[in-house]
């Protein structure tokens, strides 16, 4: 476009003028809304002041031509009656380029009724006021003569009328907004964050927090054009998802990562309601594109971040993936194309790519179609990437157990053991996967044993309970003692079932821990050497052992006679023979 051509105030108001005579309000709506949403894909403007534009709309482009000095005139290719809402929009898109208040266009219609309005009112209200002025006058005329029922009858006409044009504008409001739906749904996402951000643009200079998440979607929200269940689903989705990406991307600190957590919940529940519509073609589409662009942030946020690889997850798994109705052929390319979708966004992104991201993005489609092997290597991979954690990942092991696929979990079990001890995560959903395989199949127990053991000394506290649960009382107390703890680590109910199933293993336990506490030579090690004692004495007891009780503490007493502050406590204990 000639940016040379430009309005004078006289050539801007002519238009104004011509818009208002040929478009009727509702067409100057749809084109407003179709300028909005980026629905203009070029624009030409001639010498002799012709325009010439393309616009987009649901079922493909239309091709507009029409002079600026006659704007009723020109043509487009579409069926609507003429002039229509694609020049309407063309026409607004040329005024917004040249700094024109837009408005003045998408308003002319109604702006002009509105003083055609006024000016009718001014004409009925002279007659009125003349008829009450010879009113006053005319002493003589009765109250309900024939000019005041004429009064009464006449002003009840702008009443009806002004209720007919309100329920008329209602109308035009609703189809309005009916369209306004039909053309987001058509247009894209895109489209959608472009109407994202001239919603958030009026909180720019808010503080990053909470707060500004809360007012941006709400402002999002406020003028929700009646979509179709599964097209609302989408559109609400992707509100949270620009909100989440705005965050990300403007701030730091508590306030801001607060945010971004309340907006990841939140965007979980839209996730959690099973997606409608989801046959229907504009839905699929709309879910495609929301799934490229979710897979386009993960691979490009900061290795620290992890909210949108959740997201990605969480789509795929509650939208996104294949139906129980589905052919394994058919699923099989579900996750083929995801595949491929990631081959290509390596090769766009170069460097700026979250390498750790993909590799676990590349790894669960691997696992979902079965390539283990390839699925193992690159999650191996990808844990050996700083900033490794499990929660950018999704759950690869319960779906497993909920297909009753055990030899497979078995091997996936082996592989999230090291896995989660580099990971430092929680253990306590793997131990009730370990449990239920035991279950199924209680020949893999030593399998357990022996990955349990590789993820030490992470998972100490893990693996004592499984032995403890298991009741390996041997292989227990030998794991203490070659870890060098102490009986005072544990509470009495903690070493109860092993006093009342093996208590000679608690000897030796002991035994050692009283000479260390000797061997620290103060006070509060004697005392506590002579806690072990009292214990120990009813120890032997309880296995009937006295008599080498008995010997045992002469040649404690032999050895330590001469520290005086132990015998002390030997004493309060009542250990002295």
């Amino acid at each position: 476009m000639d940016g040379n051509i430009a309005f004078t105030d006289e050539q801007w108001n002519t238009l104004v003028q011509g818009v208002a005579e040929a478009y009727d309000d509702l067409t100057l709506k749809k084109g407003f809304m179709l300028e909005r949403i980026g629905s203009i894909q070029q624009l030409s403007l001639t010498e002799e002041r012709r325009l010439e534009a393309e616009v987009k709309d649901n079922d493909g482009i239309r091709r507009v031509e029409l002079a600026l000095d006659f704007p009723a005139g020109g043509s487009c290719d579409c069926t609507d009656r003429k002039p229509c809402r694609h020049q309407a929009a063309a026409l607004m898109k040329l005024a917004r380029l040249h700094g024109r208040p837009v408005s003045a266009l998408a308003n002319a219609s109604a702006a002009a009724a509105a003083s055609a309005k006024a000016a009718d009112s001014s004409k009925e209200g002279l007659p009125a006021l003349g008829k009450a002025a010879r009113r006053q006058t005319d002493s003589v005329s009765p109250p309900n003569s024939t000019s005041d029922s004429a009064v009464g009858s006449d002003a009840g006409h702008p009443t009806n009328r002004s209720a007919s044009r309100a329920a008329t504008e209602e109308e035009q409001a609703k189809e309005a907004s009916i369209e306004q739906a039909s053309v987001l749904a058509a247009s894209g996402i895109s489209a959608w964050h472009r109407r994202f951000e001239q919603a958030a643009a009026a909180l720019a200079g808010r503080t990053r927090n909470p707060k500004f998440a809360e007012l941006t979607l709400a402002k999002i929200f406020e003028e929700l054009p009646p979509f179709r269940p599964g097209i609302e689903q989408l559109y609400r989705l992707n509100a949270h998802l620009f909100v989440l990406k705005t965050m990300i991307s403007s701030s730091t600190g508590y306030y801001a990562h607060l945010a971004v957590s309340d907006t990841a919940a939140a965007m979980q529940q839209c996730l959690d309601t099973p997606l409608a519509d989801r046959e229907d073609a504009q839905v699929t589409e709309r879910l495609s594109e929301t799934i490229g662009l979710t897979r386009r942030q993960m691979l490009t946020e900061d290795r620290e971040q992890s909210a949108f690889s959740q997201a990605y997850y969480a789509l795929l798994h509650h939208w996104a993936a294949p139906s129980q109705e589905t052919s394994p052929a058919e699923r099989d390319d579900v996750y083929e194309s995801e595949l491929q979708y990631l081959m290509d966004e390596e090769r766009e992104l170069g460097r700026s790519l979250n390498r750790q991201a993909w590799l676990g993005a590349n790894a669960w489609s691997r696992f979902c179609l079965k390539q283990d092997a390839k699925a193992r290597a690159l999650l191996n991979e990808a844990a050996d990437k700083p900033y490794f954690s499990l929660k950018k990942l999704p759950d690869f092991l319960s779906p497993l157990e909920e297909k009753g696929e055990w030899d497979r979990l078995l091997g996936w079990l082996e592989t999230f053991g090291p896995l989660l001890e580099r990971a430092r995560a929680g253990l306590a959903d793997y131990g009730r996967l370990w449990d239920g395989m035991l279950v199924q199949r209680p020949e893999t127990e030593e399998v357990m044993w022996k990955t349990l053991s590789g993820m030490l000394p992470y998972a100490s506290d893990f693996y004592e309970a499984k032995l403890l649960e298991r009741e390996r009382w041997d292989d227990w107390m030998d794991f203490q003692l070659a870890t060098g703890a102490e009986p005072s680590n544990f509470k009495v109910t903690d070493l109860a079932p092993i006093e009342k199933n093996a208590p000679e293993l608690l000897l030796p336990f002991y035994h050692q821990a009283v000479e260390r506490f000797v061997e620290q030579r103060n006070r509060d090690g004697y005392k506590r050497a002579a806690k072990l004692l009292k214990r120990l004495e009813k120890l032997y007891k309880k296995t009937k052992r006295e008599e080498r009780w008995d010997v045992f503490m002469a040649g404690f007493n032999a050895r330590y006679g001469r520290l005086r502050a132990l015998q002390e406590e030997l004493k309060k204990g009542k250990l002295m023979l």
